[in-house]
């Protein structure tokens, strides 16, 4: 389970497993959160599972209303995650904070292939580079 204490941000491969069902089962169905809760087993997953939907939802939203390209879905969201272990893809040692869109969102919308977790230290202008042997995620 991904922990929230600072000493251990590791999510196990269970739990992962987990996440990816609920999130495609989220795919093709209204967003019924009592459902959610059921398949995400814990509430620990469920807390998970809502945080990061709500986090897609609210860049797609903002995508929207500026015209971009909005096509990133919660399965996606997750499986970025993953590859970069929940940590900041900047840094690869704090735990991810934020979704940050590597290009700006007017230019490269809320996308796969542009959003990247970061921590808020990474995503400040000043500190902005591109991430070290990050995973390529297409």
């Amino acid at each position: 389970m991904l922990s929230t204490r600072k000493d251990s941000w590791m999510m196990t491969r269970e739990d992962m497993q987990i996440l990816l069902h609920v999130a495609e089962w989220a795919l093709n169905h209204r967003h019924v959160m009592s459902t959610i809760r059921k398949l995400a087993g814990t509430e620990e997953n469920y807390l998970i599972i809502a945080r990061e939907l709500d986090r897609v939802h609210a860049h797609i939203a903002q995508a929207r209303s500026i015209h971009a390209e909005a096509t990133l879905t919660l399965v996606e969201w997750l499986v970025i995650l993953d590859a970069y272990q929940w940590k900041c893809a900047y840094c690869q040692e704090k735990p991810f904070e934020v979704m940050h869109h590597h290009i700006p969102l007017h230019e490269g919308g809320s996308t796969l292939s542009n959003c990247l977790p970061a921590c808020r230290p990474c995503c400040s202008p000043r500190k902005k580079k591109p991430p070290d042997q990050a995973p390529l995620i297409d």
